[in-house]
């Protein structure tokens, strides 16, 4: 059976359109790709690891295309393959995720200056940044934070965390900014807000989106000319706990983190950072 003949047979066994197409056009250029660099039609039935590993190497380094397209690609002639009665036992690329940068010290700063002002919808913004930005707290943990959770006092402070991942417990200390930033909120937060922590000008419970809108505006404010999102700000805590000498495993604590591997991530230096190294050289 021709290779065409066996690509037409295999897509009709597809459900979805987009499939079809694009799995159509994947094995089309697999076929010309075959055949300009063994002079021959490929054969789905005998097709081999070797076969696909190079045309995998020529997708990356030659095309140059990325992970998620060239594992497409590669889905599309296993698939192929599969159909013929074999296995492909060849890989996918590993996406390359870039690590999320922190704030430095100065955007930081300029943040909460940006959000600060007189009304009580500003103390509330600038006590929410400082609860992801110095607490390490996730955005759905703030948004579900009651009055009975914060605990405040002249040298410490604290705040429990009910509905973290996995719905644990923690208890995060407060940094002295952080405490003054809430106290600073509590201060003056309406009494109609009832038990809620955080509520909105309507007096109605906040959402993730409301704080994502917030800290995006504080960082337009301040002048930061790249994405700024609440899990910035809490790879920012992350990040200077390290560098403050935290270690490892209490990070991983109060962060909420079921595995110490997952807090691992947080090792990686920042591009200010690495430029530092690289002046010292």
């Amino acid at each position: 059976m021709r290779f065409q003949d066996q690509v037409e047979s295999f897509l009709k066994s597809l459900n979805g359109e987009r499939t079809r197409k694009s799995y159509a056009s994947a094995l089309e250029e697999f076929r010309r790709w075959y055949v300009g660099s063994y002079g021959v039609e490929p054969d789905a039935s005998m097709l081999t690891d070797e076969e696909a590993r190079d045309w995998r190497a020529y997708l990356a380094t030659v095309r140059r295309l990325g992970a998620a397209t060239v594992n497409q690609k590669l889905a599309a002639l296993k698939g192929l393959v599969r159909y013929f009665g074999r296995e492909l036992k060849v890989k996918g690329m590993k996406r390359v995720i870039p690590p999320v940068e922190p704030l430095n010290a100065r955007e930081l700063g300029r943040m909460l200056a940006a959000a600060d002002g007189d009304t009580w919808q500003d103390k509330r913004n600038v006590a929410i940044l400082n609860l992801m930005a110095r607490a390490g707290l996730r955005v759905s943990e703030v948004v579900n934070l009651r009055l009975e959770d914060v605990e405040l006092n002249r040298r410490k402070g604290s705040v429990k965390v009910k509905a973290g991942k996995g719905l644990k417990e923690r208890i995060v200390p407060l940094p002295l900014q952080a405490r003054r930033a809430l106290q600073e909120y509590l201060d003056v937060r309406p009494e109609s807000a009832g038990d809620l922590l955080f509520v909105s000008k309507t007096g109605r419970p906040m959402s993730a989106r409301d704080v994502q809108r917030l800290v995006s505006k504080a960082a337009w404010l301040a002048g930061i000319d790249r994405k700024v999102t609440p899990h910035t700000l809490r790879h920012t805590y992350a990040t200077r706990a390290l560098r403050n000498g935290v270690d490892l495993a209490t990070l991983s604590r109060l962060l909420g983190h079921e595995s110490i591997t997952t807090t691992a991530r947080y090792l990686h230096p920042d591009e200010g950072r690495v430029a530092e190294m690289v002046e010292g050289l």
